[in-house]
């Protein structure tokens, strides 16, 4: 009987010891910001990015006046457009391989805070940025653009380009 008890006495210290050294080594190992991190990325992948913009040429109907922008200032650079638009006619993108174009009405211009919300009957497309630079004719900005389709997909991309003539 005093094995018995002995023995069981044993196997709960055992197994408590076990337990705790468990318990500790998931809180030595594991760093919560990490996983609070990595939940942020999935579910910014499960939010974001399911609009496929492309990069393209300007246009042949774009000439003059124009807003131009890219995702980065090397993009912009290497003429990797993502946004176009003639200042107040048409905006143009590229979305999963296909041209889009949506109409624009002409709006208040502030340089200092751009902004611009368009939209067609599939697309809504917003633009937030600030200048960064001033040259004679053109102005630099960066910012971000936004473009949601209708079933609730989105994309949010940074921007980088330039309005001027």
């Amino acid at each position: 009987m005093k094995k018995a008890m002995i023995v069981t006495s044993l196997l709960m210290l055992f197994s408590c010891q076990k337990e705790g050294k468990i318990s500790e080594s998931i809180g030595a190992d594991t760093d919560s910001a990490s996983i609070e991190i990595d939940s942020t990325n999935v579910q910014a992948v499960g939010n974001f990015n399911q609009i496929n913009l492309e990069t393209f040429k300007f246009p042949a109907e774009v000439s003059g006046c124009s807003c131009y922008f890219a995702k980065t200032k090397e993009d912009f650079e290497n003429e990797k457009y993502i946004y176009i638009d003639d200042y107040g006619n048409t905006a143009f993108l590229k979305i999963d391989g296909k041209d889009v174009k949506i109409p624009m009405k002409e709006g208040d211009f502030d340089p200092e805070n751009f902004g611009k919300v368009i939209k067609n009957d599939d697309i809504t497309v917003t633009i937030q940025g600030k200048k960064i630079k001033e040259l004679e004719e053109v102005m630099m900005f960066e910012g971000t653009m936004t473009v949601e389709n209708k079933k609730g997909e989105k994309t949010v991309t940074p921007i980088y380009g330039e309005c001027g003539c």
